[in-house]
């Protein structure tokens, strides 16, 4: 590599210094919820939702990707021949990365699971998405995108209508009263909750 060229790599990860140092300070936070992942207490009812959709046909869908880090974990828990889709459009991240490099780095985190694991990404919102769906009723949606009551009854409902085994998701929490809005009016008492993961299971 020209002297040049090292030249302008380095200035292109000093320019992307606080981006980088907010990433590992949201990585290693044991608040991480709040900036949109799932914590480690979290993880084992999560697995057991998966393990569950394991014995239906049909995808898991996950909205809300993120970095990743819950799609891996889903990844790892989910029968090797189901689809995962996970779903994002990239328009926020806890640690101002520009949407195009938020998307990148996401694909490059997941590019194992998506040649490897059936794991798909879809750039584009929930409702890009519904709209164009096609074939089985999915066995598991993961909901954890927008978090105002709004956003969270779009995907609550178009599961509802699809009829899926297990309708989850994350941020069940005071600090979300809008996703805690939305389940309680669907799903009322008819819910588990553990940590901040809500499921509606048939």
């Amino acid at each position: 590599m020209s002297i040049i060229r090292k030249c302008k790599a380095a200035a292109k990860i000093w320019r992307y210094r606080d981006a980088v140092r907010m990433f590992l300070q949201f990585y290693e936070s044991s608040e991480a919820s709040f900036s949109g992942s799932v914590q480690p207490a979290e993880l084992g009812f999560l697995e057991e939702l998966v393990t569950h959709s394991n014995s239906f046909s049909g995808e898991i869908i996950e909205v809300g990707t993120l970095f990743g880090f819950t799609t891996q974990h889903i990844a790892k828990w989910k029968r090797s021949d189901k689809t995962l889709t996970t779903i994002d459009n990239f328009s926020w991240n806890p640690i101002g990365m520009p949407d195009s490099a938020h998307r990148g780095f996401t694909t490059r985190s997941l590019s194992y699971l998506t040649e490897k694991a059936n794991v798909k990404i879809f750039a584009g919102t929930s409702m890009n998405y519904y709209s164009r769906f096609v074939g089985e009723r999915p066995a598991m949606i993961f909901i954890d995108a927008g978090h105002t009551y709004e956003e969270v009854m779009v995907d609550i409902r178009w599961s509802v209508k699809m009829k899926i085994p297990i309708i989850s998701g994350h941020d069940y929490s005071d600090s979300h009263p809008g996703v805690k809005q939305a389940v309680d009016e669907v799903f009322g008492v008819d819910k588990k909750v553990v940590g901040s993961i809500w499921a509606h299971m048939v």
